[in-house]
């Protein structure tokens, strides 16, 4: 009796948490900060990015939740087979949160991309992906002496 009433009471308890938390996900109420939410660098880098990230994860998270809580209320009068129900739920619930955070930072890195595609290659926080010349370089590529290249090889090869 003991047991059902202490796993049913964890189970509402991380219901509670999810829902909360799912919800002011989706509700783009969820403030920055290092403890909850998405532990990332795509997810920090901008308000937008942690906003979308967010409200992409939050309505999964809100699924994890709903699971828990169903979880829960089993777990209160669960006997003999019916202890499945309750640990397939939590197993629903484990495999919504990871989906959820996976979709998340999915989205986190498309805000990335989006960022950098509109500052020519670079994040807005002076990062850069374009190489040794810097984003926007005018430095021309070295050129490639196509006929010292090839008597490298055939010097290689022995023909």
């Amino acid at each position: 009796m003991t047991v059902m009433v202490a796993v049913g009471i964890i189970m509402l308890i991380f219901a509670v948490y999810w829902l909360v938390f799912g919800g002011l996900a989706t509700a783009r109420r969820l403030p920055g900060n290092k403890y909850f939410g998405l532990r990332i660098p795509d997810v920090r880098k901008s308000k937008e990015a942690w906003d979308g990230s967010h409200v992409v994860a939050g309505p999964v998270w809100i699924l994890a939740g709903v699971s828990f809580l169903f979880g829960a209320l089993v777990a209160f009068r669960a006997s003999g087979w019916m202890w499945l129900i309750p640990v397939a739920t939590v197993l629903i619930a484990i495999v919504a949160i990871s989906v959820g955070s996976n979709l998340g930072a999915r989205a986190a890195h498309l805000y990335t991309l989006k960022d950098q595609e509109e500052n020519g290659g670079c994040s807005s926080e002076g990062g850069c992906s374009c190489g040794s010349g810097g984003c926007g370089s005018s430095a021309e590529a070295p050129q490639v002496d196509m006929d010292a290249l090839r008597n490298a090889v055939k010097n290689v090869d022995g023909v």
